[in-house]
C-alpha cells in the first residue's frame, strides 16, 4: 500500500480546487476538513496532517486566482501572448487562448478571422464583446471580437515556430496528402493541416489522443533519448537527464499550453514505469504530478482533458496488469495481449468521462487503438528525427518521411474506416457506461481468480 500513500492528498488537492471554482471556498474548506477527519478516524494522523495542509494550499491558491480573475478589467481590450495553436471551429471562426500578464488563466478569444502571423508565442491585441464563460473555470470572461498581431514570436518561441514551419514544409513536399494532417500532429502537435472531417474521425474512433501530442508521444521521445544515452554508455543519472532534457525541449517546441503539460506529465509517469517501478512507483509519480499541476494551474481541476489524461494513465498502471493476466490464457501472442490490455484499461476508465462530456462514446476505440499501436511509436520517433533533419535540409528529411508517410496514412485510414462503420459512436449516459464496464471489469477479476486457482 506504500505506493498509494499520496492518493488521498492528490484527490484532496483536486477536489478542493474543483469545489472552490464550482461552489466556493467555504465548501472547499469543508471538503478538506472532512478528508482530514476521515483519515484521523482511519488512524492515519500523519496522512491527515499532510493531506489537510496540501489541500488547504490548493484552496488558498484557487481562491486567490478566482478573486484576481474576477477583479480584472477587460472591457478596453487585452494584450497577450498566444498559447498553443489557434483552433478553427465548425462555424468557421477561430479560437485563440491568450496568456495575459496579471491574469491567472488563459483568456479564450473567438475571432471570425485569423490574422497573418497569429502563431504560438506571438503578441496580439484582442478587442470586442466581453462575455461570461459558459464553462466553469478560474477565468471570468471570454472575448468575441478582433485580433491584431503586435509582434511575432521572440526567443525560444520564435525558434519553435521556425521548427514547426520547416517541418510542415518538408511534410507537404515529401508526404502524400493522405498523411499530411496526422504526421505534424503526432510529432509536434500541429493540427493546422487536419480538416474538420479528419479530426472528427479521430474523435469518433478514440484516436484523438494521437491526432495531437499525447502522453504516449512524450514517453516515446523520452525513451528514445534514454536509449541513446544508454548506447553511449551513460549511467542511470545521465540517462534520466537525457530523457528529462528531451521532454523539456519537446514540450517547448509544441507550446506552453495545458494539454502539453498534461502530455508531458503522462509521459514522465510512463517513463518512470519503463525505467524501474521499484525506484519510484508509477502511481506515486502520477499523484505527485496531479498535486504539482493543480497547485500551479487550478484551472486544470475542471478540465475534462486533464481528467481523461489522469484517468487513462492511472487505469493503464492499475488495471492493465489485471486484464493482461485474465487474457494470458487465450494463447494469443504476448505482445498483442499486452497492447490489448492497455487499450481495454484506458477505454474502460475514460468511457464514462467521455459520455459525460459529449453524451456518446466511441464503441470501437479498443479495436482502433490496437490496429494503430504498432506504428504510433515509429511515427513519433522517426517523425522527430525528420523534424530535426528538416531544420538542415528538406532533402535530408525526405528518406525518413518516405518511411513515416505510409505509417501516418495507416492511422488516418483506420480512423476514417471505423468512423464510417454503423454505430461507431453510441449515445449513452455516464451511469450506464459505469455499470456496463463495471461488469466487464468484474469478469476480468473472476477470470484472474480462476487462473490463480488452476495454477
Amino acid at each position: 500500500m506504500r505506493e498509494l500513500r499520496l492518493v488521498p492528498a492528490a484527490l484532496c488537492v483536486w477536489g478542493a480546487a474543483i469545489a472552490v471554482i464550482v461552489v466556493g471556498p467555504w465548501a472547499a474548506l469543508g471538503l478538506v476538513a472532512a478528508v482530514m477527519l476521515a483519515l484521523l478516524l482511519w488512524r492515519e494522523p500523519g496522512q491527515a496532517i499532510f493531506t489537510g495542509g496540501i489541500g488547504a494550499c490548493s484552496v488558498a491558491l484557487a481562491w486567490w486566482r478566482v478573486a484576481v480573475a474576477q477583479g480584472f478589467n477587460a472591457h478596453q481590450g487585452i494584450t497577450g501572448m498566444i498559447s498553443g495553436m489557434p483552433k478553427e471551429l465548425d462555424s468557421g471562426s477561430w479560437l485563440l487562448r491568450l496568456q495575459v500578464d496579471g491574469y491567472p488563466a488563459a483568456v479564450p478569444v473567438f475571432s471570425s478571422a485569423l490574422p497573418q502571423g497569429a502563431v504560438p508565442g506571438a503578441m496580439v491585441a484582442a478587442t470586442g464583446q466581453v462575455k461570461d464563460p459558459t464553462r466553469p473555470g478560474v477565468g471570468a470572461f471570454v472575448i468575441n471580437g478582433d485580433v491584431e498581431v503586435l509582434r511575432p514570436p521572440e526567443g525560444f518561441a520564435a525558434f519553435a515556430a521556425g521548427v514547426r514551419e520547416r517541418f510542415a514544409a518538408a511534410v507537404v513536399e515529401h508526404v502524400g496528402p493522405h498523411a499530411q494532417g496526422i504526421i505534424p500532429g503526432m510529432v509536434l502537435g500541429d493540427v493546422s493541416f487536419q480538416t474538420g472531417e479528419e479530426q472528427q474521425a479521430y474523435i469518433d474512433t478514440g484516436l484523438s489522443h494521437l491526432s495531437a501530442v499525447s502522453g504516449a508521444n512524450c514517453m516515446y521521445v523520452a525513451t528514445a533519448a534514454l536509449i541513446l544515452a544508454r548506447l553511449a554508455r551513460g549511467g542511470l543519472r545521465a540517462q534520466l537527464a537525457a530523457a528529462g532534457v528531451a521532454l523539456v525541449v519537446y514540450a517547448g517546441l509544441i507550446g506552453p499550453e495545458p494539454s502539453v503539460l498534461r502530455a508531458t506529465v503522462s509521459g514522465l509517469v510512463g517513463l518512470v514505469a519503463v525505467i524501474s517501478s521499484s525506484r519510484a512507483e508509477p502511481i506515486h509519480a502520477l499523484c505527485l504530478s496531479i498535486i504539482g499541476l493543480i497547485l500551479v494551474d487550478s484551472d486544470l481541476a475542471v478540465n475534462y482533458a486533464f481528467a481523461l489524461s489522469v484517468v487513462a494513465t492511472g487505469s493503464i498502471v492499475a488495471l492493465s496488469p489485471l486484464i493482461y493476466q485474465a487474457l494470458g490464457r487465450t494463447g494469443w501472442p504476448d505482445i498483442f495481449v499486452r497492447v490489448l490490455s492497455v487499450a481495454i484499461a484506458a477505454d474502460m476508465a475514460t468511457a464514462p468521462l467521455i459520455a459525460a462530456m459529449v453524451g456518446r462514446i466511441p464503441v470501437a476505440s479498443v479495436v482502433a487503438n490496437v490496429l494503430v499501436s504498432p506504428v504510433t511509436g515509429i511515427v513519433t520517433v522517426l517523425g522527430m528525427a525528420a523534424a530535426i533533419l528538416a531544420q538542415i535540409s528538406h532533402v535530408l528529411a525526405a528518406p525518413v518521411l518516405w518511411v513515416v508517410g505510409p505509417l501516418g496514412g495507416w492511422v488516418r485510414t483506420v480512423a476514417e474506416a471505423i468512423a464510417r462503420a454503423p454505430h461507431a459512436t453510441v449515445e449513452v449516459g455516464p451511469a450506464l457506461v459505469v455499470v456496463c464496464y463495471g461488469w466487464i471489469l468484474a469478469g476480468f477479476i473472476v477470470a484472474r481468480g480462476r487462473i490463480r486457482r488452476i495454477e
